[in-house]
């Protein structure tokens, strides 16, 4: 039978049975009371009924109990009977309070149950270890994660108290004593200690427990609970590993960065080369906007907005200079000097700058070339200067005296200049010497020609015969002389020397340290650039490079006096007649009136020129089988141009 079945059945039973007893107490006298019989009902109603169920029986049998009374001993009412029936219905109300209450209890014994089991399945599904104990430390409970973990029973581990074995050796005796003065204090415990596991292996555990107390402070137990920290741990102890490593390292490299740093700045003081350290910092924030902006060409963008560049080199500053660089440029003071603005250093500080502003633009980290430095008082001294980028813009530059070399060089280059005259001059006897041997005869007879000429003439008989051989005697020797001097001209101005394979972009190369001191002089740059691939010509080494030599130096003078950028610009390519040399300039350009004159000789433009110069170059390049040319750029400036033949695979080539 179902459990709704069993209920109905004991319904029915209970409202059969409350009729039975209302019909024999209505129908008897008896001094009795038959009423006490409906505690009956509300015990067989509380057997499967609810609590309302209970409740609506007891009240029911306590209105049939009034009821049969009523019928029975209501028209002749004595003590008696209203007694027995008041007891009868006290009864009934008790016996039925009782079984409420008693429903109850099961129902809070149920829920109380329900609720142990529920947290011993909590406290057994928790991983970490759950633990009570009291006051004075007795453990009394354990969840089921003790003995999974330790392999012990709970019930023999909570009988003996014994945690030794559990722990690890090392720290058994110091984990008690930390927690038996907790216990003792009433305090919080947290702390982390080795436990031996079912496995055999100890694994580190963090402990935490906090009492529960009354509302007068004192301890009614402890809670707590244990949870596997080992890998926390063990990384910890890895990372502490690391750390201490780290600070081993960091300690060793701090010593050894700082011996370098005293090294370095010992070198840096005490070297006998000038060093100067200059930091150009606050300029790459500008620069790195000027490249976002698409930027490409800094010095030219730089010559548009001289403003820009003015504010960029203020912002540059020296911040270190060693004694050697304050003695060469006659400084008592580092300060001093490291105070100058760094533009004012140099004869082309601001343009030294530029590079360097550009070397950083380009992302270059080496910038090499000469100044000359202006030191104290004037001071004016020659150097090779070398640039080293450091990172975030320091820059460190080493400078080379070279004012001993320039003193060697000029008189070497005056040695130089003094023998090429001499032997110009000597040269120039031999070539008289040879000349006048040669012309003395075709003279002496020119010489004699014209005396027999003259003696015919003035005679007596003219005779025209005579006077036609003599003038054609005189005619001979003249042209015979004429030859002689251009013989002596052609060999003065293209020489005698054998032809070689000459590669003009090497020898364009050499013009940057053959005219390097007079580009500066100017302030002028020197751009050089040759095609890939361009063949060599079979040519006098020597002559073309004295044309290359008076082309870039007329150059140079025709942009002295002008403002703004002072460029030259040399190009060797290879083209369809043979190879093509151009030079080229930003100067004022060739007046219209000066063009049809320029290679006559002895036309110049310069105070105290002879002007052969351009006459000579034209008979040079003549003289390989090219052509001389010039004319104006039409952005401004001047341009000059030869085509010479390219030689042949088995083009001879001269040992010299």
């Amino acid at each position: 039978m179902t459990a709704n079945g069993t209920r109905a059945a004991l319904r029915t039973a209970a409202v059969a049975l409350a009729a039975m007893v209302f019909w024999g107490d209505s129908i008897t006298e008896i001094d009795a009371s038959i009423a006490i019989l409906y505690l009956l009902v509300p015990m067989l109603v509380s057997v499967e009924g609810r609590e309302g169920e209970i409740r609506l029986a007891t009240g029911g049998c306590m209105a049939l109990a009034l009821l049969s009374w009523i019928l029975v001993h209501g028209g002749a009412p004595d003590t008696g009977n209203v007694l027995r029936v008041l007891f009868a219905c006290v009864a009934i109300g008790v016996t039925g309070a009782l079984l409420v209450n008693h429903q109850r209890l099961v129902k809070v014994r149920e829920a109380l149950e329900t609720s142990r089991r529920e947290m011993e399945h909590f406290a057994d599904s928790v991983p970490q270890i759950l633990w009570r104990s009291t006051p004075d430390g007795r453990i009394d409970f354990f969840n089921r994660a003790y003995g999974d973990l330790t392999g012990r029973s709970i019930p023999e581990a909570i009988a003996t108290q014994d945690w030794t074995p559990d722990l690890h050796p090392e720290e058994a005796a110091a984990f008690l004593a930390h927690t038996q003065a907790c216990f003792e204090a009433g305090a919080d415990i947290r702390t982390i200690y080795r436990l031996r596991h079912a496995n055999g292996q100890y694994r580190w555990m963090l402990i935490s427990a906090r009492p529960m107390r009354d509302a007068d402070g004192r301890v009614l137990a402890y809670y707590g609970n244990n949870t596997d920290v080992h890998d926390q741990v063990t990384m910890q102890q890895q990372v502490h590993e690391l750390n201490a490593t780290l600070e081993h390292l960091v300690a060793e490299r701090t010593a050894a960065l700082t011996k370098e740093q005293v090294r370095n700045s010992s070198l840096f003081e005490l070297s006998s080369i000038s060093f100067a350290e200059m930091d150009f910092g606050a300029t790459l924030p500008i620069l790195e906007d000027l490249r976002r902006a698409g930027v490409r060409d800094l010095r030219a963008y730089f010559a548009d907005h001289p403003d820009e560049l003015a504010h960029c080199l203020g912002l540059a500053r020296t911040t270190r200079v060693n004694t050697a660089l304050a003695r060469l440029m006659g400084y008592a003071d580092l300060a001093e000097l490291a105070a100058k603005p760094p533009g004012e250093n140099a004869e082309d500080g601001p343009d030294v700058q530029l590079q360097q502003l550009e070397m950083i633009f380009a992302g270059e980290t080496t910038l090499n070339g000469h100044t000359v430095l202006i030191g104290k008082g004037g001071l004016r001294i020659p150097v090779y200067f070398s640039v080293s980028a450091l990172g975030d813009g320091l820059h460190l530059s080493s400078l080379v005296d070279l004012t001993e070399r320039e003193r060697i060089e000029e008189l070497r280059r005056g040695a130089q200049a003094e023998l090429a005259r001499a032997n110009r001059i000597a040269a120039l006897g031999a070539y008289s010497a040879s000349i006048a041997h040669e012309l003395n005869q075709p003279v002496a007879s020119l010489l004699m020609d014209a005396r027999t000429g003259l003696r015919t003439l003035q005679g007596g008989t003219p005779n025209p015969e005579l006077a036609a051989r003599v003038l054609e005697r005189i005619n001979q020797a003249a042209q015979r002389i004429a030859a002689i001097i251009t013989r002596a001209r052609d060999t003065i101005v293209s020489g005698d020397r054998p032809a070689e394979l000459v590669d003009l972009c090497a020898l364009a190369a050499e013009l940057r340290d053959l005219l390097d001191r007079q580009l500066r002089a100017v302030r002028a740059t020197l751009e050089v650039t040759c095609a890939a691939g361009t063949p060599p010509v079979l040519a006098d080494r020597v002559n073309l490079q004295q044309v290359l030599v008076n082309l870039v130096s007329n150059a140079a003078d025709a942009l002295r006096d002008i403002g703004g950028a002072r460029r030259i610009l040399v190009s060797v390519q290879a083209v369809a007649e043979g190879v093509e040399v151009r030079v080229e300039d930003t100067g004022p350009g060739i007046a219209e009136a000066h063009r049809d004159k320029l290679f006559q000789p002895f036309f110049t433009t310069k105070a105290g020129g002879i002007g052969m110069g351009l006459q000579i170059c034209r008979s040079i390049v003549d003289g390989m089988g090219g052509r001389l040319e010039a004319g104006n750029r039409p952005e401004g400036g001047a341009w000059f141009r030869f085509v010479l033949a390219a030689a042949d695979e088995d083009s001879p080539v001269s040992a010299g």
